[in-house]
């Protein structure tokens, strides 16, 4: 303890002299407690004995508790990255027409609460995990089927431009060949024997045969349903075989909505049984089998009325 008074007052002393160096260390061990202490000056040339001090730094005024609690939703006052990607799904689907900004504020909170009345989902205006996965599945499926259009399109310009030049060197060559062939000769009309007129009589009778009556329109309860599309290569919920019968139509349901067995009529489709169930099929929401994934794909996701037959 004496060495470091002795070494305090040395230092205290330089410092007033203005002699003591910045960035000076002093270690000093006792004999007695084997305690080591180190002092150092800030490079600023100003001179520190003893024990530094650690200031903490000036935290943030707003905590994030989404992050820290690891909650997804996303609310009215949010500002992160996560929300500027919601809001790019969202204009992507027509529901925001603000700035991608990453604030969560009226405009974000409006097309929250409209894709959610849309979708029948809960009207909180919170963007929760059923939400954003609901509309990345809709922006996503709408971006692929707008891909393959845009494929489908060029493929038949392609096509259209292809059999269009086909066209143009087939003409070509027949002119060319005709332009080179020599005249053919003119042929002799064959004499004919001249031919009496007959005359027929024709007696008509109308067809008096009863057309049968045109099939009466199905009849039941209208239902308007948020529809996606699914290829299934297995065994579904009632037992059929799709893996055997990959063309059978068949739509996943919510039992409690379309009871298991129903026949559904949707408009364009023709009519399907409701043989299916799904983890994500709840509340008006149907999931149509295709046989392809492509095809699935490409229905992509559509709000439609549909007829249940029980």
């Amino acid at each position: 303890m004496n060495i470091i008074k002795r070494l305090t007052a040395v230092t205290s002393l330089t410092v007033c002299i203005g002699v003591l160096a910045p960035t000076t260390i002093v270690l000093a061990k006792t004999s007695s407690t084997n305690d080591s202490h180190t002092m150092k000056t800030e490079s600023s040339g100003s001179a520190a004995v003893g024990f530094a001090v650690k200031v903490p730094q000036k935290q943030s005024d707003r905590i994030d508790i989404n992050g820290i609690l690891g909650n997804n939703s996303l609310r009215e006052g949010d500002r992160n990255p996560s929300v500027a990607k919601l809001q790019e799904e969202l204009k992507q689907l027509g529901y925001y027409h603000g700035e991608i900004n990453g604030v969560f504020g009226d405009l974000t909170l409006k097309a929250v609460d409209t894709f959610q009345a849309d979708h029948s989902l809960s009207g909180s205006g919170v963007a929760d995990s059923e939400t954003t996965a609901l509309l990345y599945n809709v922006s996503y499926h709408q971006a692929q089927l707008k891909a393959a259009q845009a494929k489908a399109a060029e493929m038949a310009q392609q096509e259209k431009m292809a059999a269009e030049e086909k066209a143009r060197q087939a003409a070509e060559q027949a002119a060319s060949e005709q332009r080179q062939a020599p005249p053919a000769p003119a042929a002799s009309p064959a004499p004919t024997a001249p031919q009496n007129p007959t005359v027929q009589t024709v007696t008509y009778t109308p067809n008096t045969v009863a057309q049968p009556a045109p099939a009466p329109a199905p009849t039941g309860n209208t239902l308007t349903v948020v529809a996606t599309g699914y290829a299934l290569n297995g065994i579904t919920a009632t037992g059929m075989d799709l893996g055997s019968n990959p063309g059978a139509k068949v739509i996943a349901v919510d039992p409690s909505v379309i009871p298991l067995g129903s026949k559904v009529v949707i408009p364009g489709y023709g009519t399907y049984i409701a043989a299916d169930t799904g983890g994500s099929i709840s509340g008006n929401r149907i999931d149509i089998h295709f046989q392809t994934k492509d095809a699935a794909l490409a229905f992509g996701v559509r709000t439609l009325t549909v007829t249940v037959i029980h």
